[in-house]
Order: C-alpha cells, then sequence, then structure tokens
C-alpha cells in the first residue's frame, strides 16, 4: 500500500531525528575526546561521520521527490523546505565534531599534550555543556514542532563568547614562545568549532521557527550558511 503524504512526512521527521541523534553523539564524544586528549575516541568521531553525510542525502531526495509527487503549499511546503535546509546545518554540526576530533589527533601526542592546564581543560568542558543542550533543544523543538522552545535558543550565546574570550586570554598569557604555537592555534580553533555549534544548533530553530509560522523576521542578522 502506498504511503499517504502525511506518512512520508512522518518518515522525514524520523530520519531527521536519528539524524540528529548521531550528531549529538558526534558532539559528545568529540568533547569528551578533547578534554581528555582521546585520540582513539576522536577517530571513532571521524569514521562514524560517514553515517551522518548518508542521513544528509538520503533525506534531501526524499523531500525533493515528496514535493514533486504532491506539490504541498503553506506550511508543508515550508516543512519540507526547512527540513532540507535543517539537515545542513546538523551535518555542519557533525563536521564541527569531526573538526574537534582533528584538533585532538593533532595535540594527543606527549610533546603537545604538556601545554594543557586544568583550568583550559574546565573551560572547554564549561563551554561544551552549554552547546549540547542547546542543540538538544533544537531537535526537541523540531520533533514537538514547539515554537516557544525553538525561540529560546540563543540565550546562551554571550555565555559561551565571555568563556571563548576567558581561553584566548589564558593561551596567549601562558603559552608565549614559538614551540607553543601548533598548541595555541588548535585549542582556540577548537574553541571556535564549539561556538560554532551552537550558532549552527540557534539556526535549526530558527528553520523550527519559520516553518510553523511563516514568519521570515525569525531570520536575524547573524544568520550563518
Amino acid at each position: 500500500m502506498r504511503k499517504t503524504f502525511h506518512e512520508k512526512v512522518d518518515e522525514i521527521t524520523e530520519d531527521v531525528l536519528m539524524m540528529g541523534s548521531l550528531v549529538q553523539d558526534a558532539v559528545h564524544n568529540s568533547i569528551e575526546a578533547l578534554i581528555k586528549m582521546d585520540p582513539q575516541m576522536a577517530e571513532k568521531v571521524i569514521k562514524e561521520d560517514e553515517k551522518i553525510n548518508e542521513y544528509d542525502i538520503t533525506i534531501e531526495e526524499k523531500c525533493i521527490v515528496l514535493q514533486a509527487e504532491h506539490q504541498p503549499v503553506a506550511v508543508d511546503l515550508r516543512f519540507l523546505h526547512s527540513v532540507s535546509i535543517m539537515i545542513k546545518n546538523i551535518e555542519r554540526i557533525g563536521d564541527l565534531a569531526v573538526n574537534i576530533s582533528k584538533v585532538v589527533k593533532r595535540l594527543s601526542k606527549e610533546d603537545e599534550k604538556k601545554h594543557l592546564d586544568k583550568e583550559i581543560i574546565d573551560l572547554l568542558a564549561e563551554m561544551g555543556n552549554l552547546v549540547k543542550p542547546e542543540l538538544a533543544r533544537a531537535l526537541e523543538a523540531f520533533k514537538n514542532r514547539d515554537k516557544k522552545l525553538a525561540a529560546k535558543l540563543g540565550k546562551s550565546d554571550d555565555a559561551v563568547d565571555e568563556i571563548q574570550k576567558m581561553i584566548f586570554r589564558r593561551l596567549f598569557t601562558s603559552n608565549k614562545g614559538e614551540e607553543d604555537i601548533k598548541f595555541v592555534t588548535n585549542i582556540a580553533l577548537a574553541s571556535r568549532y564549539l561556538e560554532r555549534i551552537g550558532d549552527q544548533s540557534v539556526n535549526i530553530g530558527d528553520r523550527v521557527m519559520y516553518f510553523l509560522t511563516g514568519d521570515y523576521s525569525v531570520f536575524h542578522d547573524d544568520f550563518v550558511e
């Protein structure tokens, strides 16, 4: 028996949530790998990224076919269009987790690990503890079609920015030699990747708001492509 339009929409929703779950795991594991400087865990994140990419392609194809077959309008059309963009945000978060994992692999040698101190580790962990719930809330808002929850995303931006500044201050006051450049650069990149995970999570929330309300004003000036 052929599936109805809304059964296919439900199938796409489940696919997005499965993709989101994989990305949540990738983010969690990449942050753990960073804090512990665990190259094995980092390698696991890198290898499993292919599953996320496969979901990206599959979901996009389903959205295209569903639009062609049923020519939806209003909220249904906004949903399919928004999902096509949201999965790029989710896939990008997976890429950012991979980038963090690559930082771990570059720094996990003993001569680089010696630069790590507890303050930097604690600050990175604190950043992670702010961005992980943002991603979880974005996916929950999508799952439950919850515009109130979607509207609350981004509340931790200022705190994330402040922690990043603290990391930079610590890096550039504690590591001044030429031999410290690799470490400083990579930790700075890792903090930037964490910040971007939060940004992309907010973008997902904006898309949820848009497909539920049709209001373009949710796309503010700092929208990240």
